[in-house]
């Protein structure tokens, strides 16, 4: 499934334009959470357990773990809207380098370490964010 905004290729409007315009687009995905399950961890899978990356499948108990997130899904629904460039840009500014840092042994989920297994399932597990952590003024 795509998210990029590729409607229409044409080429952007003047800046004056632009800002007089002041144009809000709807969001792909309400939350962090969503965007994580539905679009970040489909597209970012790696092998678990073996020292190179980490998750902790409560991964909003970390603030600096929020943050990045938070931040990733909000330059995600910014970025798409400037079509494939955008979105190949966000991949190699935003998105590789910031779940690189995220997953890193040095990275939030430095101490947390499950067995291992060999079983590793294709896309990290998640667990529902409570209600309380972030309502995103709703």
């Amino acid at each position: 499934m795509s998210f990029i905004n590729d409607e229409n290729l044409e080429p952007s409007a003047p800046a004056d334009e632009e800002q007089s315009a002041e144009v809000e687009h709807p969001l792909a995905f309400e939350t962090e959470e969503q965007w994580l399950t539905g679009w970040a961890l489909p597209n970012f899978r790696r092998r678990l357990n073996k020292g190179e990356f980490r998750w902790d499948p409560e991964w909003w108990r970390y603030e600096e773990a929020i943050t990045l997130i938070t931040s990733l899904w909000l330059s995600f629904e910014k970025m798409r809207w400037e079509g494939a460039t955008g979105m190949a840009a966000y991949m190699r500014d935003y998105f590789y380098p910031l779940m690189g840092e995220l997953t890193s042994p040095d990275g939030p989920f430095w101490d947390y370490d499950p067995p291992v297994r060999e079983d590793v399932p294709e896309q990290w597990p998640i667990q529902a964010m409570p209600n309380a952590i972030f309502n995103h003024g709703k």
